[in-house]
This record gives C-alpha cells, sequence and structure tokens, in this order.
C-alpha cells in the first residue's frame, strides 16, 4: 500500500491514532481499488472502493474545496456501475474501518451529511460509536439486577440454546454468534436471559500502540427479562473481566443507545451516517 494512502487518512482524522499496520488491516486494500488524485506528482486524494461499497474517500485539508472530492466520488461511482452493480453505498455495515459517511454531530442530528446528500445520497439510517477508559470504569455504579441472575461465558454445552435466545432478540445477529466467539451470559434460574460478545485486543479504529482495546457487541436481553437492569449488568460484568484480562479501554460498535450505555461511563466518539445513491 502507497504511505500516502496513510497519510492522508492521519491528516484527515487526526482524531484517530491508528497505527499503519492496523489502519492496513482495517481498509484491507487488497480488496479494494484505490482511486487516487495527484498534484504535482503526488496523491492528494483518494477513495477505496470494494463492489459497490465506498469504503473511504481523503483529500488533504489544504486541497479541499477545489472539486477533488466531487470528482473522486464521480470515479467511483463508475468503478461501482462497471463492476456490475447499480447503487453506491457509503462504507457497508461489514467495513473493518468506517461503516457509513464519518459526520459532523450537527449534521447527524438531522441525520444530515451535506457533502454526500448535495450529490446525490440519501439517508438510510445511521449509527455511534462509544468508548470508554477502563480505568474509568466503576462496577458500583451499575444498578441493581435479580439475586437469581448469574453471569458468566457460555459453553459449548449452552451453544444451542444461546442460538435461540439470539435468534429471540434479533435474527440477524446469527452470524455473529460462531463456537469460537467469546460470549458473555446472563442466566436466571440456569436459562440464557442475556448475552453479549465480549472480545479482548481487538483492531479497531481506537487501537494504539501499546493498549488492548476490548470490544462489547450485540447485547441483548430475551422479551421477558427485560427492564429489570439485567442488560446493564451483564455489561458491566462483561467489562469487568475485559479489565482483568488487560484491556485498557473498550469500544462499542454501532449502537444508537447513547444513553443507555451512558449510564456505564461511555462516551460517544464517532457518528456514522448510512448513505445510498442508485446510479441508474
Amino acid at each position: 500500500m502507497d504511505n500516502r494512502i496513510y497519510d492522508i487518512f492521519t491528516e484527515c482524522f487526526p482524531q484517530f491514532s491508528v497505527s499503519e499496520k492496523t489502519f492496513e488491516k482495517l481498509l484491507g486494500p487488497e480488496n479494494c481499488t484505490i482511486i487516487t488524485h495527484c498534484e504535482n506528482g503526488s496523491v492528494v486524494g483518494y477513495s477505496a472502493v470494494q463492489d459497490n461499497y465506498i469504503r473511504l474517500l481523503c483529500v488533504e485539508p489544504p486541497y479541499r474545496n477545489k472539486g477533488i472530492g466531487s470528482e473522486l466520488l464521480r470515479r467511483s461511482e463508475e468503478a461501482i456501475l462497471s463492476g456490475g452493480f447499480d447503487t453506491a453505498v457509503l462504507g457497508g455495515t461489514n467495513s473493518e474501518l468506517f461503516i457509513g459517511a464519518v459526520t459532523p454531530e450537527e449534521q447527524w442530528n438531522d441525520m444530515r451529511c451535506f457533502f454526500f446528500e448535495n450529490r446525490g445520497y440519501t439517508a438510510s439510517d445511521g449509527c455511534i460509536e462509544m468508548k470508554m477508559s477502563l480505568s474509568d470504569f466503576s462496577e458500583s455504579s451499575v444498578p441493581g439486577y435479580p439475586s437469581d441472575v448469574t453471569f458468566r461465558y457460555c459453553g459449548k454445552d449452552k451453544l444451542q440454546e444461546l442460538l435461540g435466545a439470539v435468534n429471540e432478540v434479533d435474527s440477524e445477529w446469527l452470524v455473529y454468534f460462531k463456537p469460537e466467539s467469546n460470549i458473555f451470559t446472563a442466566e436466571q434460574n440456569g436459562k440464557i436471559v442475556g448475552f453479549c460478545i465480549a472480545d479482548t485486543d481487538v483492531d479497531s479504529i481506537i487501537s494504539t500502540s501499546g493498549k488492548n482495546i476490548g470490544m462489547i457487541g450485540c447485547v441483548g436481553v430475551i422479551p421477558e427479562a427485560r427492564r429489570k437492569g439485567i442488560g446493564l449488568a451483564m455489561v458491566s460484568k462483561a467489562m469487568s473481566d475485559l479489565r482483568s484480562k488487560g484491556c485498557d479501554e473498550v469500544f462499542i460498535h454501532y449502537t444508537h443507545l447513547d444513553w443507555w450505555y451512558g449510564r456505564l461511563g461511555f462516551k460517544t466518539f464517532l457518528h456514522y451516517w448510512f448513505g445510498r445513491k442508485s446510479l441508474k
């Protein structure tokens, strides 16, 4: 991968300290078409396209407002069309890097993204990403939960029961729950009533050298067990376990529940706008 691809990314997103190695792993340039714009023989902007997804579009700050972003977007759409697709999607939820267009909070609050909207894209949804330093975490801040609820990692003997609980909450999540996954569960009288994926040492947009990043995802509680404090307690117990395994920060991926995770101390650090455009 051309070093300029990483260098321009860091100029466009200085809030992230992800290493070049991790950035390359997250972007997966070997699976993308990298479209570049050069000035005086040097790359100053580029887009990364995979299938019908525009994974990334970056223009160095000094070269913005000169039509370069629009040109890269047009060429990206042409590449998508030539690949046999008729719809362009920003990011894509299976991306390891950005799953949508990174959008200023004030635009996101109104579900807007001016650059892409002005070029024919319409919003399909949006989400946020949250994080928390485990040095700031205290399990004592978690509200109470039923005394007959216990928490542990799911054993293989409970896998089918787990999948049944996941299906009850959101069947689209089933693809993320595999025998090798680290699944933390809440059990009430021996029955799985809640679950979440709890991983350590993940490569993510907040990864930095020397830090162990944990991630909690696909948090669910079956309908009959909700509104009892079980979900918050489960996430809290999972965070304590991640801290015991050496995690420095915990990352919450693809959520809308800022108010809920905020009760544990998580803060929003990224706003995504999900946009798409018909090319025919």
